[in-house]
């Protein structure tokens, strides 16, 4: 695990990479809380809150969740429609089945795909462009 100040400039590289690679437009409220990226999702049928869990970054992949305003994970039919895998098997919570995030590497039809293999090209940026895309933004 890093260093909490190295991985506070880690993370706060990865929003810049993000903002940068992905523009304004798709990442106006992207920020750092603590060892996490947080965002909200607006469309027309509702807003959320995402929340890229960096705790373990970059030796494991972000956890990703929708949060409410504490910072707990929303349950299944909170989040947005067709945007949840399910409940993951492994997590017991709401997943996303989307390559660079934790749920993906933990589900058993993964198990060949390892995060080391990506995690150098996996960064936040592409992390968030598959994310937003998949919320059709």
């Amino acid at each position: 695990m890093l260093h909490p100040d190295v991985l506070a400039d880690l993370l706060d590289s990865e929003v810049a990479l993000a903002r940068n690679a992905l523009g304004e437009g798709r990442t106006a409220d992207l920020q750092r809380d603590g060892c996490s990226l947080v965002m909200t999702l607006v469309r027309p049928d509702g807003s959320w809150r995402l929340r890229l869990d960096g705790t373990r970054y970059d030796a494991e992949p972000f956890d990703i969740a929708f949060v409410d305003d504490a910072g707990e994970i929303l349950p299944l039919e909170s989040w947005p429609p067709n945007y949840a895998h399910g409940v993951h098997p492994v997590l017991g919570r709401p997943w996303v089945c989307v390559s660079g995030t934790r749920g993906f590497y933990l589900y058993e039809g993964h198990h060949t795909e390892r995060w080391d293999a990506v995690r150098y090209t996996a960064r936040a940026d592409t992390l968030l462009d598959r994310l937003l895309t998949k919320a059709g933004m």
